[in-house]
């Protein structure tokens, strides 16, 4: 007897697609323990803002350095392979950090070496990934909901992961949080090797030679030359450059500001969790793509406009009441901008536009976390986090005003 899937969750009637949403339910909590401990132990270690900086610029290097090149190489591989043997390395480092947290042999410079090693494998495994959803979903109509799907599995994981890493951290340190981290990944290599597929997902298909410097030039063109892509991708760079900062700093929010505790930083995480829930579950309630260009430029002001919000935020119960449209905001521009790319241009450029989107949300916001860590150091997290929100807010509007103007672009892309 078959179940009956609401619309809003249609692209779980692709059988490849429910397998990887329940293994990324189970791996994506693991991923945030992963990433609330490494923050808390950078600034456990050092108590720089400035520490936060460069370990998140160390993990996003690669990523600003390799993904363009890296979309154009994975254009001609097998995607579902690629995603293992990506997954499974990242096993391996969670693992080998967890040992030398454990038995307390991290240091700053252990860690920075471990989320630049993790930065290498995500500039392929990330356009991996976005490029792999339209594979796993039986109809193309269902490609702009399974994007919305997989933001709703990471915020919900955004949710329990940090909130639950606080308490491990509190209890029993950061060392089982890594642990705990690299045995999810064990669900989705699962997923990855059940999977069936009637062809390769491989975005390249027909014969020729392998020119990948030529084909990730090619795909920085289409980019130019589109301007729809072009202004999306500016903008989604922008705000992350000034606004993703705001959860780096977390950390230092929590403790430098607000006077609390690892407990804190996870409340704060899960008010960000609960605002982003929220953005994923409208998003996955549009029925067409129609309106997404308006959302994702609304939301970018608005991200700018929740950052400085919450940097005015003195007491713990206001601050995650007011980290909550930080992450609506955040969500929703991310997956609105996601899936009008993915759904704009060919499948045999997805992959290289893709990393392009990779290179904007990944690449681009490290420098934003050195230029605000240095700025938190010398002026506090608060003011720090202020300044960030303003740049953000303005810069958004600017290139809104622009993006309204190519709709009838953006729509005739969208019915191709």
């Amino acid at each position: 007897m078959d179940v009956k899937i609401p619309e809003t969750l249609r692209a779980l009637r692709s059988r490849n697609y429910r397998l990887f949403f329940a293994a990324q339910s189970i791996s994506l909590s693991g991923l945030w323990m992963h990433r609330v401990a490494m923050g808390w132990l950078v600034f456990r270690l050092t108590g720089s803002n400035s520490a936060l900086g460069i370990m998140d610029f160390a993990a996003s290097l690669p990523i600003f350095l390799l993904s363009p090149f890296a979309g154009a190489l994975i254009e001609r591989w097998d995607l579902r392979r690629t995603l293992f043997w990506c997954q499974a390395f990242c096993m391996g480092i969670a693992l080998v950090l967890a040992f030398l947290t454990i038995t307390d042999l991290a240091t700053f410079r252990i860690v920075v070496c471990m989320a630049l090693a993790l930065g290498l494998i995500d500039s392929f495994e990330l356009p991996t990934r976005y490029s792999l959803v339209s594979y796993m979903v039986d109809r193309k109509e269902d490609v702009s909901n399974a994007v919305a799907l997989n933001s709703v599995v990471f915020n919900v994981a955004r949710m329990i992961g940090p909130t639950v890493a606080g308490f491990v951290i509190h209890l029993v340190g950061e060392g089982i949080c890594f642990l705990l981290n690299g045995l999810a990944y064990s669900s989705t290599l699962y997923a990855a090797r059940v999977m069936k597929m009637e062809r390769p997902p491989v975005g390249i298909t027909h014969q020729g030679k392998n020119q990948p410097l030529a084909d990730m030039l090619a795909g920085i063109r289409m980019a130019r030359d589109f301007a729809p892509a072009r202004y999306l991708l500016v903008l989604i760079s922008s705000t992350g450059f000034f606004a993703f900062p705001s959860l780096v700093l977390m950390p230092a929010m929590a403790k430098s500001v607000l006077g609390g505790t690892s407990e804190t930083l996870g409340f704060l995480l899960m008010g960000v969790a609960i605002g982003a829930l929220g953005g994923s579950f409208l998003m996955a309630s549009l029925k067409s793509s129609g309106k997404l260009g308006w959302w994702c430029t609304r939301a970018c002001v608005g991200f700018g406009v929740s950052v400085l919000l919450f940097s005015l935020s003195r007491s713990i119960a206001l601050a995650i009441v007011l980290a909550a449209p930080v992450g609506f905001c955040m969500v929703t521009s991310t997956i609105s901008c996601n899936t009008l790319l993915q759904t704009m241009v060919p499948r045999e450029s997805r992959s290289r536009i893709m990393a392009l989107y990779t290179f904007a949300i990944l690449g681009i916001p490290p420098f934003g976390s050195l230029l605000s860590g240095k700025l938190g150091d010398l002026v506090g997290t608060g003011w720090s986090l202020f300044t960030c929100g303003v740049l953000c807010a303005v810069s958004a509007l600017f290139l809104m005003r622009k993006i309204d103007r190519l709709e009838e672009q953006i729509t005739l892309a969208l019915e191709n």
